[in-house]
C-alpha cells in the first residue's frame, strides 16, 4: 500500500510539471543557469576538564556471594589540549524557471574533507546530500538522496537546531567525546532530527495553506548510499514513511511555529539480521519569537529502534540576537529505555556578525554521557574490569564528561 500510495504522488507531480511546461510563442526561454556556494568553518579549541573511567559493580562471586566490587578506573587516553578542526563544503546549484513558472533546482554538496563522516567514522562520503527540486503553486516535490520532510519541515523549530549560533550541540558534541565506541548506536541522545540519513526518498511538501503545512517521504531502501542499487529486503530495512505537519503565525507580537513528525521503517524480511525489526519514531517541536530579539525552543524526540537504541531526547534553546550580536544557550537531555546509558550535554555560545557572510562565535561546550551497562562474569580475585560475555552479575560502565572551550570563525559564500 505504501509503494501505491507513493508511485501516485510521483505521477501526480510529473503531470503536474508536464501540464506546466507548455512554452508560449511570444515568451523568451532563458537557459537553466548553475551557481557555486558553500562555507568553510576553521575552528581552534581546548579541553578545560575531561573525566573518562569504567565503573565496574556487583559481587565477587556469580552466586550473589562474596566481596561487593565498585571500582573506578581513569582509562582516559593521552591527547593534546588543544585541537584544531574545519568543516566545509561546496554547494553547486542549477535553477530553471518554466514557461508556466515552475522552479526547478538541482542540489548538490561537495564534502570539503574527504575522510569526515558526522557518525564519527572515517571514510565520508565525497558528496553529502543531492536533490532535484520541483516547485510551484502545488507545493513542492523533492526526488534525491537527502533528508525527509520531518527534517525539512521541522528543523527549524526544533530546540537548539532554531537557536544556537554557535557550534552546533547536536554534530559538535565531540571534543568530548560520548561513552560509547560507535556514535551511531547514541543517535537517539544526540540528534533531536527525526532522520535516517541522507538515502534516496521522494518528498511532497505542500504549499502553506492559513499557516499549515504537511509533508511526506517515501524511502525504498534506508542507507545512506548513492550506488542506486535496489534494496534488499531480506538484510536491509526498506519502505520507510516520514510525515510531517507544522503551523506557523503571529499572536499580536509574538510568532510562533510548531509541529509533528512521525517516521516508520519497515524491517527486512529475514529472520536474525540486525535490521529484522521495525523502527518507529515521532518528534514535537515549537518556537516562540518575542519581540526584542529574543527566541525559544524545544523539542521533544521518542525513538523505538530494537535494532539500535530506544528511549527519549529533550532538546531546549534560547536565543538572543541585537545587531550584530547573537548569544544562545542550548541543552539536551536523552536515555535509552532498557539500559542504563544518558547523555547530558549544554552550551553557550556567542557570535559576532563581522561583516556580509563572516561570523566569529565562541563556544563553552559542556558533555557527560554514561554508556550501556555491559555483563561481564565475575573472576575469583576481583579484577573484574574487562567484559567476557559470558553471564554473571558484574557489569562494567562507562563514564565520560568534560568541558571544552571553542572559538571559530565561519565564512558563507
Amino acid at each position: 500500500m505504501r509503494k501505491q500510495s507513493m508511485a501516485g504522488t510521483a505521477l501526480a507531480a510529473a503531470a503536474m510539471l508536464a501540464a506546466g511546461g507548455a512554452v508560449a510563442a511570444d515568451k523568451k526561454m532563458m537557459k537553466p543557469s548553475i551557481s557555486v556556494n558553500g562555507y568553510f568553518e576553521g575552528v581552534v579549541g581546548g579541553i578545560v576538564n575531561e573525566d573518562i573511567k569504567h565503573v565496574v559493580t556487583g559481587n565477587a562471586a556469580a552466586d550473589g556471594s562474596g566481596d561487593a566490587l565498585k571500582k573506578s578506573t581513569d582509562v582516559a587516553t593521552d591527547t593534546s589540549a588543544l585541537d584544531t578542526r574545519t568543516d566545509a563544503e561546496v554547494h553547486f546549484n542549477g535553477r530553471a524557471t518554466l514557461d508556466s513558472g515552475v522552479k526547478i533546482h538541482a542540489h548538490w554538496e561537495l564534502e570539503g574533507q574527504n575522510n569526515h563522516s558526522m557518525d564519527g567514522s572515517a571514510g565520508g562520503d565525497v558528496i553529502d546530500e543531492y536533490f532535484l527540486s520541483v516547485s510551484g503553486s502545488f507545493g513542492q516535490v523533492i526526488l534525491g538522496g537527502t533528508e525527509g520532510a520531518a527534517v525539512k519541515m521541522l528543523t527549524g523549530y526544533t530546540g537548539s537546531w532554531a537557536t544556537g549560533v554557535g557550534e552546533s550541540l547536536s554534530f559538535d558534541d565531540a571534543w568530548i567525546p560520548t561513552a560509547t565506541a560507535h556514535p551511531a548506536l547514541f543517535e537517539t541522545l544526540r540528534h533531536s532530527r527525526l532522520s535516517l540519513g541522507d538515502g534516496e526518498k521522494i518528498t511532497y511538501i505542500s504549499p502553506k495553506l492559513g499557516g499549515f503545512q504537511v509533508g511526506a517521504s517515501y524511502e525504498p531502501r534506508v542507507a545512506n548510499n548513492d550506488d542506486n542499487a535496489r534494496v534488499n529486503a531480506e538484510t536491509d530495512r526498506h519502505d520507510a514513511i516520514h510525515m510531517a505537519a507544522g503551523f506557523s503565525g503571529k499572536f499580536g507580537d509574538v510568532g510562533f511555529g510548531a509541529g509533528a513528525g512521525l517516521l516508520s521503517a519497515q524491517g527486512s524480511n529475514g529472520s536474525g539480521t540486525p535490521n529484522a525489526e521495525d523502527a518507529k519514531a515521532w518528534v514535537v517541536a515549537g518556537r516562540l519569537d518575542f519581540g526584542g530579539g529574543f527566541r525559544t525552543a524545544f523539542g521533544y524526540k521518542k525513538t523505538e529502534d530494537p535494532g539500535s537504541a530506544r528511549g527519549y531526547l529533550v532538546d531546549l534553546g534560547v536565543r538572543f540576537v541585537s545587531g550584530p550580536n547573537s548569544f544562545s544557550v542550548t541543552g539536551m537531555y536523552g536515555e535509552m529505555d532498557d539500559t542504563a546509558a544518558r547523555h547530558t550535554k549544554m552550551m553557550a555560545s556567542y557570535a559576532r556578525a563581522m561583516g556580509p557572510g563572516v561570523k566569529w562565535h565562541v563556544n563553552a561546550i559542556y558533555n557527560d554521557s554514561q554508556s550501556n551497562k555491559m555483563t561481564m562474569a565475575a573472576d575469583p580475585d576481583n579484577n573484574a574490569e574487562h567484559p567476557t560475555g559470558a553471564a554473571g552479575n558484574v557489569e562494567l560502565q562507562a563514564e565520560k564528561s568534560g568541558l571544552a572551550l571553542v572559538t571559530g570563525i565561519k565564512v558563507t559564500f
